[in-house]
């Protein structure tokens, strides 16, 4: 098994050699490796709902482009991305002790990651001395698989907090985004490049799945017959938005 695995390391390194070898002009893709901070944070649009700060996470990934022209490129790959957000809202705290709803706001931290798949168009200039500039823009698609919340209920007495509670249920599976971004590629020896940037990665698929509160017309919340709090059938709203810093390696 370990002599498998050493031949497997041996071919892989030499693929990735013989690629980095051949002229810009020959090749028909190539491959890298990439690392990314962000900052994000989620835009509500729902009455209620407000922005209460901004979460920082990372992604990481494998990154393919495949040449179209010499400058342009189309991009693509899967990338593990850490995300978040903080909201303020108004909705119910529930005391299953006394089984008692209490109408409150709630500050929610959002821990939200997701695999994500690029599709990206990469208009790049020609090298001057060692450095190429691109620009990047195109769409993103995220699938959630894994989400978790942290609660701070405002108006509960004593002040409840929970924290790392499971809210996958109150998370849509799709995500997407519009992405724009700019960037510069250094070039180390042949083929092999490191790459720094910057992109603006616009969300425009709904984040959430929780329901919205039901009011009456004195703006108070309705209850059912059973004490429980009544929902609409409609979701929150609110888009996720993120400013990642790329690094990486190209071969």
């Amino acid at each position: 098994m370990k002599k498998a695995k050493l031949l497997t390391l041996i071919l892989f390194i030499g693929i990735i050699s013989n690629l980095s070898a051949q002229e810009s002009e020959d090749r028909k893709f190539r491959f890298g490796l990439h690392f990314s901070p962000n900052i994000a944070w989620l835009n509500p649009s729902s009455d209620g709902y407000e922005k209460n700060g901004s979460s920082v996470g990372f992604a990481y990934g494998l990154s393919a482009e495949f040449f179209l022209a010499k400058n342009y490129l189309f991009s693509t790959g899967l990338t593990l991305n850490k995300l978040g957000g903080n909201l303020s809202y108004f909705d119910h705290f529930h005391d299953a002790d006394n089984n008692v709803y209490s109408f409150t706001q709630i500050d929610q931290s959002y821990n939200l990651k997701y695999i994500e798949i690029p599709l990206t168009l990469k208009l790049r200039t020609n090298e001057i001395g060692y450095m190429t500039y691109y620009g990047n823009f195109g769409v993103k698609t995220g699938f959630n698989y894994s989400s978790n919340g942290d609660f701070d209920y405002k108006n509960v007495s004593g002040g409840i907090s929970k924290s790392d509670v499971d809210i996958k249920d109150d998370i849509k599976f799709f995500n997407a985004w519009l992405v724009i971004g700019v960037g510069a590629e250094y070039s180390i020896s042949g083929n092999t490049a490191v790459m720094f940037g910057i992109t603006f990665n616009n969300g425009f698929v709904n984040t959430l799945d929780n329901k919205l509160v039901n009011f009456d017309g004195n703006g108070a919340p309705i209850y059912n017959a059973d004490g429980t709090p009544n929902y609409k059938n409609k979701s929150a709203n609110a888009n996720l938005n993120y400013f990642s810093l790329d690094l990486g390696i190209y071969f």
